[in-house]
């Protein structure tokens, strides 16, 4: 009769354990300031694979469009605004000239709502420099397009009133 005690040290187990758990919840919180930043912007974002399907978007891209997230994701980006082939077009530009600034579309809601928007948008690489689809912003522009028309009408009122005072003085 006797006894056996194997002894194992643990230490570096525990400590691996506890470097992973640190990395862990800094890959979390790393996560969270991301998501943060994409939820706080003011401008619609949203992200297409190649071929124009939302991967991702935030809630100013829910509120401009009428759908929840889940309807978005995996939806093509075209069908939610006014002109599907003007916006496919769009992201074709960007993709082969790897941004599009100032492109204006319509966005349509689900209530039919419609938002002019200013549309900018970049392409997106993996670490290995892979295209991996395109970032982009839309920006509601409606009150500018609105105020624009409203101020060609008054200097179109004002040209005829110049006019008119020059042949009543003539």
């Amino acid at each position: 009769i006797g006894y056996l005690l194997i002894g194992t040290d643990n230490t570096a187990r525990k400590q691996v354990e506890e470097e992973r758990k640190t990395l862990d919840q800094r890959l979390r919180d790393q996560q969270f300031y991301t998501r943060s930043l994409i939820e706080s912007n003011i401008d619609a974002l949203m992200a297409t694979d190649q071929r124009g399907i939302m991967t991702d978007v935030n809630k100013q891209m829910e509120a401009l469009t009428g759908c929840t997230r889940d309807e978005l994701i995996g939806s093509p980006f075209k069908n939610h605004f006014t002109d599907p082939a003007r916006a496919e077009a769009g992201i074709n530009r960007v993709l082969t000239e790897g941004k599009v600034t100032n492109y204006e579309l319509t966005a349509c809601a689900r209530d039919g709502t419609l938002t002019v928007v200013s549309y900018n948008a970049t392409t997106f690489h993996d670490r290995n420099r892979s295209l991996q689809g395109v970032f982009a912003a839309a920006r509601d522009v409606t009150e500018l397009k609105r105020f624009e028309k409203t101020l060609t009408q008054k200097n179109v009122e004002l040209e005829h009133a110049s006019r008119m005072k020059s042949e009543f003085l003539a």
